[in-house]
């Protein structure tokens, strides 16, 4: 049929018809196999994306990119065993059908960057274990079917076989020790290690800068670990190692420093400290895996920890900011790839190895599939069926080839980025610590040198942004949260809407710490900074608020109305302000659990502030109409107590000074603000963001928590 033009119609019952055809040619032999192929031809590519692009979870906050390898991530067990279903109860045969479910199998656990999406996989340690037992014995049963006919696929089988167990195995041992149930075993005798006196020395006695008197573990041998938990891995009963004298067998810090090797000395190949603050960020990773199981140090750890911050990795005025934040990265690192990767499985003792036991097993797998099976499926025979073109090509053969170059290439990818992970380093420097042979060793000290300063961006390194004059009146659309979609994705809230985030600078960073340096171990919210600029007598009110929710979103309030009346952008300080309060606004409207306030009582406040803006500035749809408005009430309030007329008085109050000291007072501010909210008993809540691209808090988070800095409180009478 067609139309007045000449062009094709095609109508309803045509569409139906070629539905219908397409349907029936899916039910014959071939078009079951084509669809049995392009199922394991998904499952190979989301492989390959998981390990091409897992690990930028925690470089990239992408919205997309989360949904997306959380989709690949979920849909691929999903398509394993539904295509190992089709293969069994398929009514024809074809001889590829062991080789592609026992690529199937292993893929299942073939993204070393990507053990688990969520902390809640973790737990699911047993499902995932009797998963995957039910669908081993399935092989099983296809593989016995084929190799009473071709006895020849033995040795592919064996091979393939032995890789699967060890891909599979390091998955699943992956997920035992994040659980709950194994979380505590090392990590109880660490903290029995940092408890005991002879290793916890007075803060007095250490020296932060040759780690003289620092026993943090970097690593302990294989023998004390087997003293430890036994053979079984779990604690010997009646075992009290820490009183033992085994100084021998654990690598700590002071022996790190105490190194002679030219590669770690401090004059030599190390000047920077950048190879030995490898190890640093690993002992401070087992110590902040303490609050995971809930094990205190005494009081003296934290001030010898708070000592070694202050005096050691804060000493130098020009970089020393630069260093701590490096160390707080490589930690937080380790920490993320314990919960969500199989890197700390993979470098323990003995296993490590077993990766090129899997590349040869691969790699001969390969060349016997090619001698021994490729061939014979060239003619089918009786009730073998398979896709061949008219020129005679295979197209199962040229699918099976596609799946071993993909898988082959992943495997070499992820050899040479565990090459160069931070645990790849920290085993060699360790070993080098250990071995004094290696010592002037020239070539293994190039060596390693070499892969010790290959390094990855680890983080985002950005500072999430978020405006409220600019955001509080967004309304996100009814058709995509609603009742129905609630289950589904996470609500987004009114006055919900992120900013660009902003590169983390050096600025910001050297003005945190610098006011983490002199905060003297406790930490205020703001009011020591609006002291030292003689400014505290007119402007603390700010700060004594109910709940500092309230504190960030008035001096939020107040700063967003200074950069737009007196803005200075070739002030660094101006710079410093309007990030950092741009970015705990964010926190407050994205990430309240990382805040002092209870999670309720943060989004009620938010909510508040939410409504009150949209009362107060009612038809100002301009930005500069809003802030003219803000200067209006800050001169006549109608309800002095909201938030909105309280910044507006802040801002009003700082708008009258030189136009240097008010982005100097608001500098300083928002850094004494942002270490005040780093500390929290919250850890999970810092762990999940380790995915969505770091938190800079989270960093601060660590290094404080470490020093047990904690919050100076606030008298309940100054508070309104």
């Amino acid at each position: 049929m067609r139309d007045l033009q000449g062009s094709r119609v095609v109508t309803g019952n045509q569409i139906i018809t070629q539905a219908t055809v397409v349907v029936e040619r899916l039910q014959t032999p071939e078009g079951m196999l084509a669809l049995i192929e392009l199922y394991v031809g998904s499952v190979a590519f989301l492989l390959l994306f998981l390990a091409a692009f897992g690990s930028l979870r925690r470089r990239n906050n992408n919205p997309m990119l989360k949904v997306v390898l959380w989709a690949a991530y979920t849909l691929s067990g999903y398509l394993i065993t539904y295509t190992l279903g089709l293969m069994r109860e398929s009514p024809f045969r074809n001889p590829l059908f062991p080789l592609w479910a026992t690529f199937l199998m292993i893929f299942l656990g073939s993204s070393n960057s990507f053990s688990a999406y969520s902390l809640e996989d973790n737990e699911q340690w047993k499902n995932y274990a009797w998963q995957h037992l039910v669908t081993f014995i399935g092989l099983l049963t296809l593989w016995t079917l084929y190799l009473t006919t071709m006895p020849s696929r033995l040795a592919v089988f064996l091979l393939y076989f032995v890789l699967l167990v060890l891909k599979t195995t390091e998955r699943a041992l992956s997920l035992v020790p994040v659980s709950v149930f194994g979380r505590h075993r090392l990590i109880k005798w660490v903290a029995d290690h940092m408890s005991s006196k002879r290793r916890c020395p007075d803060p007095s006695e250490v020296d932060p800068i040759t780690m003289k008197g620092y026993k943090y573990v970097v690593k302990m041998s294989r023998t004390l670990l087997e003293k430890i938990f036994g053979e079984v891995g779990a604690p010997k009963p009646n075992s009290n190692m820490v009183s033992e004298d085994y100084e021998e067998e654990v690598i700590t810090i002071e022996k790190v420093w105490a190194c002679k090797g030219r590669l770690l000395s401090s004059s030599g190949g190390d000047r920077d400290d950048k190879l030995k603050d490898i190890c640093l960020s690993y002992a401070l990773y087992l110590l902040l895996r303490l609050k995971f199981s809930r094990y205190l140090l005494p009081e003296e750890a934290h001030q010898t920890a708070w000592r070694l911050i202050r005096e050691g990795i804060l000493q130098k005025e020009d970089d020393g900011s630069e260093r701590a934040f490096r160390v707080a990265e490589v930690e937080l690192t380790f920490l993320h790839d314990f919960f969500y990767t199989n890197y700390p499985v993979i470098f323990q003792a003995r296993l490590w190895p077993l990766k090129v036991v899997e590349l040869l097993c691969l790699i001969m797998g390969t060349m016997l599939t090619v001698v021994f099976l490729m061939p014979k499926t060239t003619k089918p025979q009786g009730i073998f069926v398979q896709l061949v073109t008219s020129d005679g090509l295979s197209i199962d053969v040229l699918m099976t080839a596609v799946f071993l170059l993909v898988f082959i290439c992943v495997e070499l990818v992820q050899l040479f980025l565990m090459a160069i992970s931070d645990w790849a380093k920290l085993r060699w420097l360790c070993n080098y610590v250990k071995k004094e042979s290696w010592h002037g060793n020239k070539p293994m000290e190039k060596l390693i040198g070499l892969i010790c300063r290959v390094r990855l961006k680890p983080w985002e390194r950005k500072l999430r942004q978020y405006s409220f004059l600019e955001s509080y009146n967004y309304v996100p659309s009814r058709l995509l949260y609603n009742f129905c979609t609630i289950n589904f994705i996470d609500v987004v809230r009114s006055g919900q809407k992120q900013g660009a985030p902003v590169e983390l600078s050096n600025e910001v960073k050297k003005a945190v710490f610098h006011s983490l340096k002199n905060s003297n171990g406790k930490l205020e919210n703001g009011q020591a900074s609006l002291r030292l600029n003689n400014v505290s007598d007119e402007l603390s009110w700010a700060c004594q608020l109910k709940t500092q929710t309230r504190v960030i979103m008035v001096w939020h309030i107040a700063t967003s109305f200074l950069e737009h009346e007196r803005p200075s952008n070739e002030d660094p300080n101006f710079h410093v302000a309007t990030n950092l309060s741009k970015y705990l606004a964010y926190l407050v409207a994205f990430a309240p659990r990382l805040l002092p306030d209870h999670l309720y009582d943060a989004e009620n406040v938010f909510d508040q502030i939410t409504r009150e803006a949209r009362e107060v500035l009612e038809g100002y749809k301009k930005y500069e109409a809003r802030i003219k408005r803000l200067t209006e009430i800050a001169k006549e309030p109608e309800d002095p107590d909201t938030v909105m007329n309280r910044g507006a008085w802040l801002g009003n109050q700082l708008l009258g000074k030189d136009v240097q000291l008010i982005w100097k007072i608001l500098a300083e501010f928002w850094a004494e603000l942002t270490l005040y909210v780093a500390p929290s008993d919250d850890a999970k809540a810092h762990v999940e963001h380790l995915v969505m691209g770091g938190e800079f808090v989270t960093h601060l988070w660590a290094l404080v928590s470490h020093a047990g800095l904690q919050r100076k409180p606030l008298s309940d009478a100054n508070m309104a």
